[in-house]
């Protein structure tokens, strides 16, 4: 799920909802909303993310190729 997640923020949504749009829609999974909170805050919290953005332009770009 981490997986989606990441590629969302990559592909350029940068709210909660957008995010949660892009993985229902791109990827035709829906996921708890409270999974997919935990899975955005365990990632600001490994100083991955900060407010929908990466914050390793490496990342961002790995990301994409998943």
């Amino acid at each position: 799920m981490t997986l989606f997640v990441l590629k969302a923020i990559a592909s350029s949504s940068n709210s909660w909802v957008q995010v949660r749009r892009y993985i229902e829609e791109k990827e035709g999974i829906t996921l708890p909303k409270a999974t997919l909170s935990r899975l955005i805050e365990k990632m600001e919290k490994l100083s991955i993310v900060k407010d929908y953005r990466f914050l390793d332009p490496i990342y961002k770009e790995a990301s994409f190729r998943l």
